[in-house]
């Protein structure tokens, strides 16, 4: 299933098992993974490269269960088209209790970590194209409506444009502004 950035409230975690987050949007996807995990207690965080050195460990970890945690929520940073050797390993077993989400630099529309989700039904791809000055004013007048603060057109403009279309370095100057 295809969706959408501004369509993250669609994901449903009991439901939509493996999540792929692909794009050069990095703060977006921070975002959006925090919001995902807001009510999650397990998170574990890997890279694509520990899952591959020890992929055995992982795959044995990730089936057996705990008494002490009811779910995982599993987020792989920085991953390629070489987790897919451990997704077709783990796309016929169930995964109740287990959440993935892959987060992925900007994929080509050929690439094939790409196409496994698109393609498929039982999983969800979100893509993050980078912000452009528009979006960045909306989400810098949104923060600042959110914070009870207020600021000239003119230095919001000059803060966008010091930031480079990089959402988390808009919310950095903007934390800095506030907390002054």
């Amino acid at each position: 299933m295809i969706l959408k950035s501004f369509e993250l409230d669609k994901i449903n975690l009991k439901r939509n098992k493996i999540i792929l987050f692909y794009g050069k949007n990095e703060g977006h996807k921070n975002e959006a993974i925090s919001a995902l995990t807001k009510k999650i207690e397990n998170i574990l965080i890997y890279e694509e490269n520990e899952i591959l050195e020890s992929s055995f460990e992982f795959l044995e970890s990730l089936f057996t269960k705990s008494l002490f945690e009811n779910e995982k929520f599993i987020v792989i940073k920085r991953a390629s088209e070489k987790i897919l050797k451990i997704l077709n390993e783990i796309k016929d077993k169930p995964l109740n209790d287990i959440t993935i989400l892959i987060n992925s630099e900007a994929l080509e529309k050929k690439s094939k970590l790409r196409n496994f989700f698109e393609k498929s039904k039982l999983y969800t791809c979100v893509a993050f194209y980078p912000d452009n000055h528009q979006n960045m004013l909306k989400f810098a007048n949104n923060y600042l409506k959110i914070k009870k603060f207020t600021i000239s057109q003119e230095n919001l403009n000059l803060i966008i444009n010091k930031c480079n279309e990089d959402r988390e370095k808009l919310i950095h100057e903007l934390n800095k502004l506030y907390f002054f």
